[in-house]
């Protein structure tokens, strides 16, 4: 438990800012963690209405309907972060997290490695694949993955200014 206090919240300060695009999503992001979950969902909903091609727009959506527990929602953003841009470690970890919360393990699994091979040292993938070899019984694994990503949230703090 304490993990995912230290590593959970992590994912609305993962994404690089760059230029209006980058300080859209960051607005948004810095709503919900403030408390403010609906203004931050009208936020990044207007993010992704002004410039509907940005992925990581998509992203912040998809963990903000997520945290509000619609699932098939917050899939469907992931998906749709992924067609436009296959390549995104952070919608494949969304994703994974979707498949894990609807009891697709396996999937869960094969996703959030896909994730870790696009970007292996994200700390939240590792939580959410240590989350996953937890529950299907597979203790040695999952301890692999939470320390995992305590050294990845660790590092990733260190180089913050």
């Amino acid at each position: 438990m304490l993990v995912a206090l230290v590593i959970g919240p992590g994912w609305l300060q993962a994404f690089p800012v760059s230029g209006n695009e980058g300080l859209c999503e960051k607005n948004a992001a810095a709503l919900a963690r403030a408390g403010k979950v609906d203004a931050g969902l009208a936020a990044i909903r207007q993010c992704i209405a002004d410039n509907p091609a940005q992925a990581k727009a998509h992203v912040v959506l998809g963990h903000l309907l997520l945290d509000q527990g619609d699932a098939p929602q917050a899939m469907a953003a992931f998906e749709r972060a992924l067609a436009l841009e296959p390549r995104s470690s952070a919608a494949r970890t969304g994703k994974g997290i979707v498949l894990a919360r609807n009891g697709d393990l396996r999937g869960a699994e094969s996703m959030l490695k896909e994730a870790l091979q696009l970007n292996p040292d994200p700390a939240r993938t590792h939580y959410e694949l240590g989350l996953v070899y937890e529950r299907l019984g597979d203790l040695q694994a999952a301890l692999v993955h939470f320390k995992q990503g305590i050294s990845a949230f660790e590092q990733e703090k260190g180089r913050q200014p």
